[in-house]
């Protein structure tokens, strides 16, 4: 057990929960069954139990929400898998592809210190190599505003500010074509007969999947986001 009085498992729901709440507003059993890899069976269980615990709140056909209790739980371990994934890249070397599940590992570590003085010696970054939000040491997010590239127009502009790092395949396929963060894409054609996005970054021209656009983040060019006559129809 932990000093916040749970053990991992809760911890891993917890971060879980987090995480679809930042992608998608709330956390269906469901949901929560596929980001876990469980059973919708293990979640039901799982939720209620946590729910007498005070840290979230199930609402049938509503889902689960985090409690402020099980929210600050949640963003200190989020907190501590990014700052671990910006350590393992950018000091011993491992691919953006091979940190998810090292840091899943180390941010179980409970010791407040330890994550304080791991957060200065890398500078206290704001994002992971991933771009997704560090929480400030007070549970702070930043907030921004991040389109898919699935969902961005014909003729709109931006630079990639996130990669889900939820497959690794999928990140090594999409540094493969020079998608990574800070790069310039410009959005050229959506493909209705499969959803596949054909786009430009630098000089070269892809065309990537539904799946793979639909995990891409882009900090939109507010004079693209604004111009009208760059929307279809």
């Amino acid at each position: 057990m932990l000093k916040t009085g749970i053990n991992h498992t809760a911890e891993d729901y917890l971060r879980a929960i987090y995480r679809l709440e930042e992608r998608e507003g709330n956390a269906s059993n469901a949901a929560l069954a596929r980001e876990l890899g469980i059973s919708a069976a293990a979640v039901s269980e799982m939720v209620k139990k946590m729910g007498e615990m005070k840290l979230v709140r199930y609402r049938k056909y509503h889902g689960t929400k985090l409690t402020p209790k099980g929210k600050s739980i949640a963003v200190g371990i989020t907190r501590k898998h990014r700052l671990w994934e910006v350590f393992l890249i950018e000091h011993l070397n491992f691919a953006w592809d091979q940190v998810h599940e090292l840091a899943h590992q180390l941010e179980h570590i409970n010791s407040e210190e330890l994550i304080d003085r791991l957060d200065d010696f890398l500078g206290n970054p704001t994002h992971d190599p991933h771009g997704d939000l560090i929480p400030a040491k007070d549970g702070t997010v930043p907030q921004r505003d991040l389109v898919p590239l699935s969902a961005m127009e014909p003729g709109w502009s931006g630079s990639l500010r996130r990669v889900s790092d939820e497959h690794p395949e999928l990140l090594r396929y999409a540094a493969s074509l020079g998608l990574e963060i800070g790069r310039k894409v410009t959005v050229l054609e959506r493909i209705n007969f499969d959803g596949s996005v054909r786009l430009v970054s630098g000089d070269k021209e892809s065309v990537v999947s539904e799946k793979l656009a639909a995990s891409l983040y882009a900090q939109i060019n507010v004079d693209d986001k604004l111009d009208e006559r760059k929307q279809p129809g």
